[in-house]
């Protein structure tokens, strides 16, 4: 400043009276034009070796994610504010006040902007290399960090325009947390969904997830602050509110990923009036089926042994006897441990055929096993072989499944009452 306050006084055509006045505008546009050039300079220089040295330690993909998000350009500039602070003093005085204010709210608002600036690009850098990988879903976190910097950086912009220092405005503003709060709902709600969300490992990108609650059954896709987005098996995409993920019930099936199985859960509805005991034809006619022989000569025997103890010659109903249910029950476990694809040698992975309470619908048979492939095309084809065979087997127990009568059967019920005699016979 003094230094060019030294050559206006040497100019005629100026009075003397308007030197620093004068002196003090061409040390500001010089100072402007240095920041400007010093930000240029220090901003093509990173870009160009600071930029070199991250592709060389680091990787591609940490360097390209800079260069999208303008961050060595951000350096080049917090260093341009970082000189600026140094600078400030050395061209500008307080011999013209409204110059000297002026030029303080400059500058003071090229710091603040430049390193919110700097952090934004660190953000949005962060957010491009891990926001969609799966491991680590925190692209919650970063929009709520930088919805945190955008506060801040306001406020202290605030503070520079109007002079106060950033206390007195948060005390003026808490009058206007009501309103805030009411504004900033989601995100807020949404920030702390995500923290337990990203914290506790909840879901992550990719995960198959079901919120019957939001009709979301698919593959999450995207994780923000205030939404999940979840792309159905039909190809639509629903957005779940981030705060519904922990208030409101939903089911991840990364676990059967995990486990390398997935369930079968299903039941046959058994006509109980197919229900009965094994006669001796039909227990011959099983013992033909090698994976049940043994298991009936077994039992054959342990029960002749039990009724011979007991002495059961009068009443059948004394004695225990085999029924086709139960042995067809018992086959039915014996071909499912028998499959190659069908889990049973894990105790972690429940395998049994069970009986369930009867309803108007028959007696229903329960198959509850694990297949050992997470393949959807491939389960659905494997549980559909399962139930092809034990459908087809029914029969040969004597055992028919429950079907509610078409509009055919009771035509042909009714056919039957109708027909002539003769004709019936023949």
């Amino acid at each position: 400043m003094n230094f060019i306050l030294s050559y206006v006084e040497k100019m005629p055509l100026i009075p003397d009276q308007y030197n620093v006045l004068v002196a003090q505008l061409i040390s500001a546009i010089v100072f402007l034009i240095i920041l400007y050039l010093l930000a240029r300079g220090s901003s093509w220089f990173f870009n160009r070796y600071l930029g070199r040295l991250v592709a060389k330690i680091n990787s591609d993909r940490w360097f390209a994610a800079m260069s999208e998000h303008h961050f060595f350009t951000a350096v080049g500039v917090v260093v341009a504010a970082l000189a600026a602070i140094n600078l400030h003093p050395v061209f500008i005085t307080k011999d013209v006040a409204w110059v000297t204010t002026i030029m303080g709210k400059i500058t003071g608002l090229f710091v603040v902007l430049s390193f919110s600036w700097l952090i934004n690009s660190l953000l949005n850098t962060v957010g491009r290399i891990y926001g969609r990988n799966p491991n680590i879903p925190i692209k919650g976190l970063v929009q709520a960090l930088k919805i945190i910097l955008f506060l801040i950086t306001s406020l202290f912009v605030l503070s520079l325009l109007l002079g106060r220092r950033p206390m007195y405005i948060i005390t003026g503003l808490s009058a206007l947390a009501a309103v805030f709060s009411l504004i900033f709902k989601d995100p807020i709600l949404g920030f702390a969904a995500s923290i337990q969300l990203t914290t506790n490992k909840l879901i992550k990108i990719g995960d198959w997830i079901t919120v019957d609650s939001a009709g979301a059954d698919g593959n999450i896709i995207d994780i923000s602050l205030t939404s999940v987005r979840v792309q159905n098996f039909d190809m639509t995409i629903v957005s779940v509110p981030t705060y519904d993920m922990i208030s409101k019930p939903f089911k991840n099936w990364n676990g059967m990923y995990a486990a390398k199985a997935r369930r079968i859960q299903r039941s046959i509805l058994i006509d109980v009036d197919t229900v009965k005991f094994l006669d001796r034809p039909m227990l011959d006619r099983l013992k033909k089926i090698a994976l049940l022989k043994d298991y009936l000569e077994q039992k054959e025997q342990e029960i002749k042994e039990f009724n011979a103890e007991r002495n059961v010659k009068e009443n059948f109903l004394n004695g225990r006897h085999l029924t086709n249910i139960g042995t067809f029950r018992h086959y039915a476990e014996l071909y499912l441990a028998s499959r190659p694809y069908v889990v049973s040698d894990d105790s972690n992975f429940t395998l049994m055929v069970r009986q369930l309470p009867q309803n108007a619908q028959g007696l229903p048979l329960e198959i509850y096993c694990f297949l050992n492939t997470t393949v959807w095309t491939d389960y659905e084809a494997l549980q559909s072989d399962i139930f092809d065979h034990l459908f087809s087997v029914l029969p040969e127990f004597g055992l028919y499944a429950y079907q509610q009568p078409s509009g055919r059967n009771i035509a042909k019920g009714i056919e039957l009452v109708v027909r002539p005699e003769g004709k019936a016979s023949a």
